[in-house]
């Protein structure tokens, strides 16, 4: 144990004596046959949060609530400048908040964004069967959202809630100041931050163990979950993202990581970094355990959740077989069987719906102008997905909202 470190948290004592690094994070020695140095600059990351959200987080706590959300949603819509007498943690988040990096580039993030909308339901599948499922796979990393078990039964709701955001990020000028997907992008963080604090001031978060909760090394490897994770298993699936627009899509969600409180050190700036990211994350976590397997149990049995009768409940789990198939093909069989993915004969349903993206791809390297109409398409699918997860209750993003039973969290995005 060491003291030198930086306090970790506003509610962990200054004094309190805490690792470097989680009590799980030693004896790496095949990651670091294949990732060398890496593997102990990325150790430290998972003691690290979000101190400007901590500490907005903590003084938005102390204020009347309609106060803090007055104050919030000012300096949201109209910046920080406008909101009167603001405490010192409101100037130092929105400081941050507002600066922009000299690489950033707003075309390059339009373009990233339609890239990302253009692949509609194909788009939200991959998610679904891939980049969420690699996220859930963590042991440590998954325990936020698995502390209650009521979160694993509002897999659905969580999932429109991630469509929301991403389709509001996607947008154009989704991400300038004031946009919708800025304000949900802050939105989040927050939640994240309260989430954080709610779980540390329970005093049952065994954060010398597990480390921080919601910690910068798991934020980091979420963030490329919709980039180059996403980009990867599209292609996995016969649909190739053309190089440019790749690139384009590394770029939104760069930006898009550090407005959510993402270290600029570990947010990636290529595909290829994104990549190894999320390798190098799997490389040194444990393996699966029963809380990542009832994540992805609730992830991929959400069509479930929603079906009403047994008519619905018969097509729901069809749909739910096709989605373990492709899962179990994008995440590989030694993965899938850790997570205690069932077998099911959709899994031969891949070479086909390979076939079908690569007649896609050729139509729109052959017919430039048909990317405006799968644009539409795409966007109004996702927008369809959104509407019906949603059923009337519009997603708030409210970091409020976050509350802690005697298991954990009850909500957390």
């Amino acid at each position: 144990m060491s003291t030198d470190s930086p306090r970790l948290h506003p509610d962990i004592p200054e004094d309190a004596a805490v690792p470097r690094v989680p009590t799980w994070y030693v004896d790496r020695t095949a990651a670091r046959e294949r990732f060398g140095e890496a593997v102990d600059s990325f150790g430290p990351f998972l003691m690290r949060g979000d101190p400007p959200a901590d500490e907005l987080v903590a003084v938005l706590n102390e204020l009347r609530p309609a106060q803090a959300n007055r104050m919030l949603q000012q300096a949201l819509d109209e910046g920080i400048a406008s909101v009167r007498r603001p405490p010192r943690a409101f100037v130092q988040f929105f400081r941050q908040v507002d600066e922009i990096p000299l690489w950033l580039d707003w075309d390059k993030l339009d373009r990233g964004g339609r890239a990302i909308l253009r692949t509609g339901p194909l788009g939200a599948v991959v998610l679904a069967c891939y980049s969420l499922p690699l996220s859930y796979a963590s042991p440590d990393g998954s325990k936020p959202l698995t502390a209650s078990g009521r979160l694993v039964q509002r897999a659905s709701r969580r999932l429109t809630e991630t469509a929301r955001f991403l389709v509001e990020t996607c947008r154009p000028g989704g991400l300038r100041r004031g946009a919708a997907g800025f304000k949900i992008t802050i939105r989040v963080r927050l939640m994240h931050a309260q989430v954080r604090r709610l779980l540390l001031q329970r005093k049952s978060w065994p954060y010398e163990r597990w480390g921080l909760p919601v910690n910068q090394a798991y934020m980091a490897g979420t963030n490329v979950l919709f980039s180059s994770v996403l980009i990867e298993g599209l292609s996995k699936l016969g649909y190739e993202v053309p190089q440019a627009e790749r690139d384009d899509i590394v770029q939104l969600w760069r930006y898009g990581g550090l407005l959510s409180g993402v270290d600029s050190k570990i947010c990636a700036a290529t595909e290829a970094e994104g990549l190894r990211l999320i390798r190098l994350i799997h490389a040194v976590m444990d393996p699966p355990d029963d809380d990542s397997r009832a994540l992805v149990k609730a992830l991929m049995e959400a069509p479930l959740e929603l079906a009403k009768n047994p008519a619905q409940k018969a097509v729901a789990q069809r749909l739910v077989d096709l989605l373990y198939g492709l899962s179990r093909h994008l995440v590989g069989e030694d993965l899938a069987n850790a997570l205690a993915y069932p077998r099911t004969s959709w899994r031969h349903v891949t070479p086909l719906l390979r076939g079908m993206n690569m007649m896609m791809n050729s139509v729109e390297r052959r017919v430039p102008e048909s990317r405006d109409a799968l644009y539409r398409f795409g966007l109004e699918a996702w927008e369809r997905v959104i509407e019906n997860g949603l059923a009337g209750i519009p997603a708030a993003f409210d970091f409020r909202k976050a509350t802690v039973g005697d298991g954990g969290p009850t909500h957390a995005p």
